[in-house]
């Protein structure tokens, strides 16, 4: 298994902290300004009856907030501590030389074909979801450029730096430190399994603002995005951040392009 500590392969020096953080915030900022650009959800305006009053940008401005703070500490804790764990990113600059050129391919193979996965399982499993469930994934399988566009910038780019490089990376250290810095590869394994369910579990509370949320329904979520994020996780771990990226990033291209055909 591959080590999870791999000093020699980082760049030396490596960039400054702020230069290392703040690159991936401006990578994620245009995924946050996706949301911004969504639809104000109605449970919303429905626990706080003052906001509709409110203009619509304010409320989308509102809605984009959290993400853009939780950006930030994702972006520094991961330029912190990821690179000691052999959690590289090209943009920062951690990555080598050689791991910069690598993953590509390998990374949207991945991404496409978890996408293709995830969609074949979301039509086998419809019909144990629910009549409420059925009429969302026929409302969601006609996705438009707008979330098709928010899926690859948000998904595919702010989600990974808030959940590889920011949760998995500090997890990874933490994990590390606590096991007298030995066994590397298991500190990864359990930080990427934790992560990935952080990850599913992430997913919910969009989903519940539009459909009910049944057993069924939490565990196909939590399932299908956690198996996507391990592979997320792996592509990072092998190459870099921006592997995962651009396979996080195919994925919804696979799932928008297999919607918009069936």
């Amino acid at each position: 298994m591959r080590q999870a500590v791999r000093p020699g392969n980082m760049p030396q020096p490596l960039p400054a902290l702020w230069v290392r953080a703040g690159v991936l915030v401006l990578a994620g900022l245009p995924g946050v300004a996706m949301l911004a650009l969504q639809p104000v959800p109605a449970d919303w305006l429905q626990a706080q009856p003052a906001w509709a009053s409110w203009p619509a940008w304010k409320l989308q401005l509102l809605a984009a907030l959290n993400p853009a703070l939780l950006l930030v500490v994702a972006a520094w804790a991961g330029a912190l501590v990821a690179h000691r764990v052999g959690l590289n990113s090209v943009l920062a600059g951690t990555a080598s030389p050689q791991t910069r050129r690598e993953g590509w391919g390998l990374a949207a193979a991945a991404g496409l074909g978890t996408g293709l996965v995830l969609a074949v399982c979301d039509a086998v499993a419809a019909p144990w979801l629910g009549e409420h469930w059925k009429q969302f994934l026929q409302q969601a399988s006609q996705p438009g450029i707008l979330v098709l566009a928010t899926g690859i910038l948000y998904g595919g780019v702010t989600e990974e730096v808030l959940m590889r490089w920011g949760l998995m990376g500090s997890l990874t250290w933490v994990l590390w430190l606590l096991t007298g810095k030995r066994h590397p590869g298991r500190a990864v394994v359990v930080a990427a399994v934790v992560t990935a369910l952080a990850f599913g579990a992430g997913h919910l509370p969009a989903l519940a603002a539009q459909v009910d949320l049944s057993v069924a329904v939490v565990v196909r979520t939590l399932g299908l995005n956690a198996v996507a994020a391990m592979v997320y996780a792996w592509i990072f771990w092998r190459h870099h951040l921006e592997a995962a990226m651009l396979c996080h990033a195919c994925t919804h291209l696979a799932m928008g392009a297999v919607w918009s055909w069936a």
